[in-house]
């Protein structure tokens, strides 16, 4: 008999929906707790922003600037002085977070991401001194500096 009109479940149909949900929780949970996933794409992001910001502070300054990656991070260098602002091998003096967060713009490699190494600068016309261009890897994602134009192109 129906009371109200209304009409419930019936045991076997709650045990195929919740076996349903189990399913698919446990096909799709571990994409949702892969902590290394994400340390991964924000510190790929964070390495284009930083590269992406090397660029236009050396054209805006119309000073050289540094960008060394090694396997435990990278940090951006500037010239010591502006009065040396050009000089070859004078870029030595780490350059100030615009975050406000740091002193120096350097950043280190989250634990369970790799980042390959290089030393690199950036022209005051905004060219790379890489020729034709370099391919950085962070993790299993890579990111390309074209030299001739000094784009930074995230892939």
């Amino acid at each position: 008999m129906r009371l109200g009109g209304f009409r419930g479940f019936t045991l076997v149909e709650m045990i195929v929906t919740l076996i349903i949900i189990a399913l698919i929780a446990a096909v799709t949970g571990p994409l949702f707790f892969n902590v290394n996933a994400f340390r991964e794409s924000g510190f790929y992001d964070e390495t284009v922003s930083a590269l992406r910001y090397a660029q236009k502070y050396a054209v805006a300054s119309g000073c050289t600037v540094r960008v060394q990656t090694t396997v435990t991070g990278f940090t951006l260098y500037r010239p010591a002085s502006v009065g040396n602002c050009n000089t070859p091998g004078s870029y030595t003096t780490p350059l100030t977070d615009p975050s406000g967060n740091a002193t120096t713009f350097t950043r280190t490699v989250p634990s369970g991401v790799t980042l390959s190494a290089a030393d690199f600068t950036f022209s005051a016309s905004g060219t790379a001194s890489v020729t034709p261009s370099l391919a950085i890897t962070v993790g299993s994602r890579q990111l390309t500096v074209i030299g001739e134009t000094g784009f930074v192109q995230a892939q």
